[in-house]
């Protein structure tokens, strides 16, 4: 690692980059991906309230079930979950996490970028790029393991090539090490396996693969991955429940059907130039793709980026549904950045030899001022989603806190919400509800809506229905149905309205939001 004045301005870069990763640090958790979040805070404030191990994440959505679900190895809600010990389940350290993980990325990047040999102007700009980027600033704070994911990622390139550079066998445990959490936490990270491939053939040349010692780092960081996974399939056998890591049971994410189509194409490339990247920073990632390595270690840049490509064509609806899937561009495409900026200030570009230092500040400066420009732009439908999405979540919240106070906390609820993956026959199940209510229970969707169905679901335990007014008030058999029973608002319970004219005209005096939902006590005459 480099120390001493060099350190100054990198700390400069890391405090800007903390600061904004820290907005917004206490909102609920109400903004895009609330699902995702909301999961992942489930199954962190469950370790802290149930007890039940890292080796056993719990999930809301359980019904009767333990709650036991396949997933990727839960270290980031369990570490969560250990601070939960100290200071109480609060979210903002679910957020603190995400944050400082997201900004010791940045750190990495510089250091791995310097092994790299780049000097560290173009190690600082990497890193200045990597924190500005839109969805680095954006899921460098959300409720994941995203975050995590990204400082492992790192993480493990630059301890391996630590470990090719002083050869200990200190430096050579602790790459397999982090190399292992990596997979383990994020198993789609095993594109890492090309840039590690380059950094080994760079070392020794086409002669790695003849050597024991790396056929054990390959099974050391593989093996862990391998039992989690069996372990967890053991987890959905019991329950089953899962986030469809294997896409058995849930969602196609691997429909390659899509690679026929243009519009998927068009999709992927725009999001690239706008919430990734941002235009300024696609031009200069462009341009450092373009240019030739100086340095034999320098194709891991390369390679790297095309593991990532590999990765997106490999999940490809996986990747147009889910924002978050391109995260792993954000690094990569910032040491290429990175590069241009290097290679600029050393005069090594034709084009800008003549250029003089003025000229190159400016350029440079383009590439920061419309960095930070343009991600405050794209942000904004991050932080309150459009088409009121962020209404609906912000009410959704207020609803659930205030039966967080009422019902029971053994009360199972049945949760009713819109699922796009409603056809799958073991779909992750939507857990934003469930989670803002602090409350167990099962999520069914407007097509699964009918009287038998609510009371399959009481006969086996289940206290109340909650859905949107909007999915259930109508003229419909469904919705007599729920008058006959008896229905409610959250701020209103235990009072019950079983004519619709007078529920009409309550609603119509109350200011809450959570007058938008419909609780409903199931198993009452």
């Amino acid at each position: 690692m480099a120390f001493g004045g060099r350190t100054v301005p990198l700390c400069v870069v890391l405090a800007v980059g903390l600061g904004l990763r820290l907005i917004n640090l206490h909102e609920p958790l109400i903004d895009k991906q609330a699902w995702r979040q909301t999961d992942t805070a489930a199954i962190a404030r469950n370790f802290y309230e149930e007890g039940s191990g890292l080796l056993f994440p719990r999930i809301d959505w359980r019904g009767t079930t333990s709650g036991h679900v396949e997933t990727n190895f839960p270290l980031y809600p369990y570490v969560v979950s250990l601070l939960y010990e100290v200071a109480g389940a609060r979210e903002w350290l679910g957020r603190l996490v995400a944050a400082l993980c997201s900004t010791a990325t940045a750190a990495l990047l510089y250091f791995l970028a310097m092994r790299l040999g780049m000097g560290s102007a173009g190690a600082l700009s990497g890193a200045l790029c990597y924190l500005l980027f839109p969805i680095s600033i954006y899921f460098g704070r959300t409720f994941m393991p995203e975050a995590l994911m990204l400082l492992l990622s790192v993480g493990a390139l630059w301890t391996f090539a630590r470990w090719l550079d002083d050869g200990r066998r200190a430096s050579f445990a602790i790459a397999a090490v982090v190399a292992a959490l990596c997979f383990l936490v994020k198993i789609p990270t095993l594109y890492l396996g090309f840039p590690l491939v380059v950094l080994a053939w760079s070392q020794w040349g086409w002669r790695f693969i003849r050597m024991p010692v790396i056929w054990l780092y390959l099974a050391l960081v593989l093996l862990p991955a391998v039992l989690w996974y069996w372990h967890a399939s053991l987890l959905f056998e019991e329950t089953g429940r899962t986030f469809g890591i294997w896409n058995r049971y849930g969602y196609d994410k691997w429909d390659r059907n899509l690679l026929l189509e243009i519009a998927w194409y068009r999709t992927l490339l725009t999001r690239l130039a706008d919430s990734i990247y941002t235009p300024v920073g696609a031009v200069w990632v462009a341009v450092g793709l373009m240019l030739r390595p100086a340095w034999r270690r320098q194709w891991t840049l390369w390679a790297w980026m095309g593991g990532v490509l590999l990765y997106l064509v490999m999940v490809p609806e996986g990747n147009r549904k889910l924002h978050y899937y391109q995260l792993p561009f954000a690094p990569v495409g910032g040491l290429l950045a990175g590069w241009v900026v290097e290679v600029l200030l050393s005069g090594r570009i034709k084009w800008a030899r003549n250029w003089g230092p003025w000229q190159r500040v400016v350029w440079i400066g383009v590439l920061v001022v419309g960095l930070g420009a343009y991600s405050a732009r794209a942000l904004g439908p991050y932080y309150e989603q459009p088409n009121n999405v962020h209404k609906y979540y912000e009410s959704c919240h207020m609803a659930g806190r205030i039966l967080d106070g009422k019902l029971p906390p053994d009360a199972l609820l049945v949760v009713g919400d819109v699922d796009e993956n409603e056809g799958a026959p073991h779909r992750a199940q939507s857990p934003t509800l469930l989670y803002y209510s602090h409350r167990k229970g099962w999520q069914i969707n407007p097509t699964e809506f009918s009287a038998g169905r609510l009371d399959s679901l009481g006969a086996v335990g289940a206290d109340f229905f909650l859905v949107a007014g909007g999915f259930a008030r109508g003229d419909g058999p469904f919705w007599k149905d729920l008058l006959r029973q008896g229905v409610s608002t959250p701020s209103s319970y235990p009072r019950l309205w079983h004519d619709e004219a007078e529920f009409a005209r309550f609603i119509a005096t109350q200011q809450g939001d959570d007058r938008h939902f419909i609780l409903v006590p199931l198993g009452v005459p």
